[in-house]
């Protein structure tokens, strides 16, 4: 069953990817494995819990960088969107306001992406630069969300003019994060490190379900 609150998931990519950007190396697993409790212990929809389980159980190294937990919750989300995009095609349930694509797309990062083999309406193979990749995450996470609500400059993009909040609603379909949004994700993060912590000292005496380290 696709799930309904489409803004919900939406806002907490946001914060996750926030997150994922932010952290220092060496806190890097830990913030992996504090995500993956907490979606799978309170998110909303259970079979969103149980993919995403799925995902956190199949890692099987110790995260030490930062790059390499962002790009993995990056993949993390565009398996989400493949999948979504399919079960939505199949039954006719998407929302034309929140289209799921493959992210980031060209006319945001040209750069990312090396090649393209496309198939039909929808991305079949994309080669991506991961290098590029991360740079747009820790730009597009860390640094533009935080100053969409105060830049006021126009972009081009093939001839037309568009202030950046415009194109980025445009190209990626996501909700812009104004700067009182972008605060409260970094409040946020501070709360959610500390619910996690809360959470698993409540679980230090029970049996977990989960399997990621």
């Amino acid at each position: 069953m696709v799930p309904k609150h489409k803004p919900l998931s939406c806002g907490l990519w946001v914060l996750l990817h926030s997150l994922s950007v932010r952290v220092e190396d060496e806190e890097s697993h830990l913030a992996f494995t504090s995500i993956c409790d907490f979606v799978h212990n309170f998110f909303i929809c259970e079979e969103c819990r149980q993919h995403f389980y799925d995902m956190c159980s199949s890692v099987s190294t110790h995260f030490n960088k930062t790059r390499d937990f962002g790009l993995w919750l990056w993949t993390a989300h565009n398996k989400v969107n493949e999948r979504l995009m399919k079960v939505e095609s199949s039954l006719d349930t998407g929302d034309p306001k929140f289209p799921k694509s493959i992210w980031p797309p060209i006319q945001l990062c040209p750069s990312c992406r090396l090649s393209q083999i496309q198939k039909g309406n929808s991305d079949d193979h994309i080669d991506w630069d991961l290098d590029e990749v991360f740079k747009f995450l820790t730009s597009y996470y860390g640094k533009m969300l935080v100053s969409l609500d105060k830049d006021k400059t126009l972009l081009q993009y093939g001839g037309t003019e568009r202030s950046i909040a415009e194109e980025l609603v445009a190209s990626t379909s996501a909700v812009v994060v104004p700067m009182g949004a972008a605060l409260a994700i970094a409040v946020a993060s501070c709360a959610f490190g500390a619910l996690a912590c809360y959470w698993r000292s409540r679980q230090k005496n029970r049996k977990p379900r989960r399997s990621w380290n």
